[in-house]
């Protein structure tokens, strides 16, 4: 009977372990970035939240959206606002969990046809004007970041802009407020449909090959078996095929 117990106990105790470790947790996402994360018919959806829910449900848990703005993100976990936050690159703080890659933007540089404008590196940028996302001069490299970073007294070059969310980008690029938009070419196309309505999205157009390598992003925990979960529940979605269907439902 002992033995019996012994097994029982060895074998059933991790499931209750799991049952009662899953919990709904508050994961931070940076404000609306249709199609990424956006709030739609009072619900909140979109590739990140899905994949979110997709991977952590697998565990148990059930996930309570809160949008700030990306600047905030890490703060958030660390002073415990919140369980976890998405689209995080900053990954030097050793108190917090960082996990594997699990986004990958592929960032371009787009002018409209009709100026005729000629890139032939990121150091032609300087004679235009341009439009990036929040903290976007931290993301394109140290070449990039040593150039358009805030001087001491918070401002930047008078060429480079940055928009608090990626609506407002969008909607300065086709307003000709800026000659080019730097940008996640998903967010790009998705903004484009959105916006054409309101602006002649259907000119022609010139993508700058500039940006050769893709930006990666991870979530940010406050606890390591959080953090372990993520890693092993992408890796999971990625082999049977459920990461891309999700990927693919926002084209």
């Amino acid at each position: 009977m002992k033995q019996l117990l012994k097994y029982l106990l060895f074998f059933c105790l991790p499931c209750l372990q799991l049952s009662a470790a899953a919990a709904e947790l508050k994961i931070a996402f940076a404000t609306d970035r249709p199609p990424y994360c956006f709030r739609r018919d009072n619900l909140d959806q979109g590739i990140e939240i899905d994949l979110l829910r997709q991977i952590m449900g697998q565990y148990g848990h059930t996930i309570k959206v809160s949008t700030i703005p990306k600047v905030r993100l890490i703060k958030a976990v660390k002073e415990k606002e919140v369980d976890a936050a998405a689209t995080v690159q900053d990954d030097r703080d050793p108190s917090l969990y960082f996990s594997d890659p699990y986004l990958e933007f592929q960032n371009v540089v787009i002018s409209k046809s009709k100026q005729a404008i000629e890139l032939k590196s990121l150091q032609d940028l300087s004679r235009f004007s341009f439009i990036i996302w929040q903290d976007g001069w931290k993301n394109l490299g140290p070449e990039f970041e040593a150039t358009y970073r805030p001087d001491a007294n918070g401002r930047f070059p008078k060429n480079y802009h940055q928009a608090f969310n990626q609506l407002s980008q969008n909607k300065m690029f086709w307003a000709d407020r800026v000659q080019l938009i730097i940008i996640d070419k998903t967010i790009f196309q998705h903004h484009q449909h959105l916006l054409a309505k309101e602006f002649d999205t259907s000119e022609a157009l010139t993508y700058h090959d500039l940006i050769k390598s893709k930006t990666s992003y991870a979530v940010v925990f406050q606890q390591a078996e959080l953090r372990q979960q993520f890693n092993e529940g992408l890796k999971k979605i990625r082999a049977n095929g459920i990461y891309q269907k999700i990927i693919d439902s926002y084209k």
